[in-house]
C-alpha cells in the first residue's frame, strides 16, 4: 500500500510539476506557464469553486468544502475499488456574496487506504478526488507560511499568478518526499494565506491538485482578518468557545499520528481564552506525545526593529501558555524571515540549537519561522535575536519537510528554486514529559495578563469591525466586538 500510495504520489508531484511550474522568460511565457493559466481558469470559472480538503478530529476523519449556489449537498465516497461506501450531508454557511460555502465530514475511515470522493450540491457535480488514509504513527507535514494569495488590483492576473507560485511550491515538497521514500501526509500554513482576506483569493489558494487529496490545515493571520471571508471559507474540528475572539474564526485541534497539533488564532490577544482552549485540549489528549502550536505572529527572530515592541509583547503573553503545557515545537509565520530558535524557557535560551543539530529531552521549546511564499524578504540591514540558533537570508521560495515518529520530529527546509537543504533540525524525547518542567508564575500573573489581554483584544476587535463595516459588511455589533 505504502508503494502504491508512493507511485500515485510521484505521478501526481510530476505532472503538475511538468504542467504547472512557473518560469518566466523576458519576452514570452514557457509553455508550462500556458498550461497552468488554462487549468487555473478552467478550476475557477464556476461558483463552485475552491474543493479542499481539511483534517478533522483525527485520522478517521476528514472534511470537505466548497463554494456553492445551493444551500444544501453531498460528499459521496468510494473505497479503492471503485465501490461506493458512504454519503455525507453538508452544513452551510450563507456568504456576504449571496451563496454558501458547504462542509461534511467524512467519518469513519481507517487506514492504511485509498479513498475516492466527489462533491454533489444542485445540479453541479465535482471532479473525483482521492485521498489517504494512514494506520502508522509515523508521518510527514510540510510546513509553509505567509502564502500571500494576492489580488493585487494593478496586476489583472495576480491572483492566478500567485496561486501558481504557490502550486508550484506544493509540487516541489512533494516531490522532494517521495524521493526521500515519503509522501506528503498534512499541509501545514502559518496563516496569511490571502493578502486581504477576499473571496477570489482563497478560491486561488484552493486551485492546486494537491488542496484537494492532502489535508489542508491554516490558521489566521492579519492579512486574513483585512475582511471577512475567512469566517466562511474554513470548516474546522474542535473549535474554541471564547468569551473574546476574532469575528472570522478561532483555535482549533486535531491529532495525527502521535502529535497533537494546537491551530491558534494569534490575532486574538485574549490569553485567558487561549490557555482554556490548550489546557482543554491536553486534558482530551492525555496521552498523545508530541505537542505542536501553530499560529501566526512571530515571537523570537527580532528581524523586523519596528516589531519588536509587538515581540515583547506576544512573548509575554505566549511563553508561559508554552511553558506550561510543555509544546515541544511552534510554526510560526508573520516576519518572512526563515530562522530557527534556540530552546526557550521563560523567555530565555536553555539550550542553544545549530543547523543541523539535535536536542534531545529539550526542557521547553523551539520556536520557528519559515519564509514567505510569495513575499520573502531579503534585508541585510537586519537585527537577529541572540535566542535564534540558525537563520537563513534569501529571496527565494522555502518549504519545510517535517518527520514526525514517535522518537523524534525532524525538520528539513529547502528552496524551490534550487532543492538544496537550508537548514534541519531534530527534537528527540524519551518520554511523553521529556526534559519539560513548569514552574506556576506568581499567582498575581495570570489575572493580571487575562484582564489586560481582555481589554486590548476588546480594542483590536473594535478596530477590525470599524474597518470591516467601512467595506461594506452588515456585522452584528456584539459579533464584531467579541467574535
Amino acid at each position: 500500500m505504502k508503494k502504491t500510495r508512493r507511485f500515485s504520489a510521484l505521478i501526481m508531484a510530476l505532472v503538475m510539476l511538468f504542467t504547472c511550474a512557473a518560469s518566466f522568460s523576458a519576452n514570452a511565457q514557457s509553455v508550462s506557464d500556458v498550461i497552468w493559466n488554462e487549468y487555473y481558469a478552467a478550476a475557477t470559472e464556476q461558483i463552485e469553486a475552491a474543493v479542499m480538503l481539511t483534517p478533522g478530529s483525527n485520522e478517521s476523519e476528514r472534511y470537505v468544502s466548497w463554494y456553492s449556489k445551493a444551500d444544501k449537498g453531498e460528499v459521496v465516497l468510494f473505497d479503492s475499488l471503485g465501490r461506493e461506501i458512504g454519503k455525507f450531508s453538508t452544513t452551510a454557511k450563507a456568504t456576504p456574496q449571496g451563496d454558501y460555502r458547504l462542509g461534511a465530514v467524512i467519518s469513519g475511515l481507517k487506514g492504511p487506504a485509498t479513498y475516492a470522493y466527489y462533491c454533489k450540491s444542485g445540479d453541479w457535480k465535482s471532479k473525483t478526488y482521492t485521498f489517504s488514509v494512514d494506520g502508522d504513527k509515523s508521518f510527514t507535514a510540510m510546513y509553509m507560511t505567509d502564502i500571500h494569495i494576492s489580488g493585487d488590483k494593478y496586476e489583472e492576473n495576480s491572483i492566478r499568478d500567485t496561486a501558481g507560485k504557490f502550486n508550484k511550491t506544493l509540487t516541489a515538497g512533494v516531490t522532494k518526499a517521495f524521493a526521500g521514500g515519503k509522501t506528503v501526509d498534512l499541509i501545514l500554513s502559518a496563516g496569511d494565506q490571502a493578502s486581504d482576506g477576499l473571496r477570489d483569493e482563497y478560491t486561488g489558494l484552493c486551485a492546486p491538485e494537491y488542496i484537494k487529496s492532502i489535508p489542508f490545515a491554516t490558521v489566521i493571520g492579519n492579512h486574513d482578518r483585512k475582511s471577512v471571508d475567512y469566517r466562511y471559507f474554513t470548516f474546522q474540528p474542535n473549535t474554541a468557545k471564547m468569551n473574546l475572539k476574532s469575528y472570522v474564526g478561532t483555535d482549533y485541534w486535531f491529532v495525527k499520528g502521535d502529535v497533537l497539533f494546537f491551530m491558534i488564532d494569534s490575532n486574538n490577544i485574549s490569553m485567558a481564552d487561549h490557555r482554556r482552549f490548550v489546557k482543554a485540549a491536553v486534558e482530551a489528549n492525555p496521552d498523545v506525545k508530541w505537542r505542536v502550536a501553530v499560529f501566526h505572529h512571530d515571537l523570537y527572530s527580532g528581524r523586523i526593529p519596528s516589531r519588536e515592541s509587538e515581540n515583547e509583547l506576544l512573548r509575554i503573553m505566549w511563553a508561559p501558555i508554552a511553558d506550561e503545557f510543555g509544546f515541544d515545537l511552534c510554526l510560526l509565520g508573520h516576519s518572512h524571515y526563515y530562522t530557527i530558535s534556540n530552546v526557550m524557557y521563560n523567555n530565555k535560551t536553555v539550550t542553544a540549537t545549530e543547523n543541523g543539530g539535535t536536542v534531545k529531552n529539550a526542557e521547553g521549546t523551539v520556536y520557528m519561522v519559515s519564509g514567505s511564499i510569495n513575499n520573502p524578504r531579503n534585508d541585510d540591514n537586519i537585527e537577529l535575536s541572540e535566542n535564534i540558533g540558525h537563520a537563513y537570508l534569501t529571496e527565494d521560495t522555502i518549504y519545510n519537510l517535517i518527520d514526525f515518529t514517535n522518537e523524534s520530529i525532524v525538520i528539513r527546509s529547502y528552496t524551490v528554486e534550487d532543492g538544496e537543504e537550508i537548514g534541519s533540525i531534530t527534537i528527540e524525547k524519551t518520554s511523553n514529559e521529556g526534559g519539560h518542567t513548569y514552574k506556576t508564575p506568581a499567582k498575581w500573573y495570570y489575572p493580571i495578563i487575562d484582564v489586560i489581554s481582555f481589554i486590548a483584544g476588546f480594542f483590536n476587535n473594535i478596530g477590525r469591525y470599524y474597518d470591516n463595516t467601512q467595506l461594506g459588511f452588515d456585522i452584528p455589533l456584539f459579533e464584531g466586538l467579541f467574535g
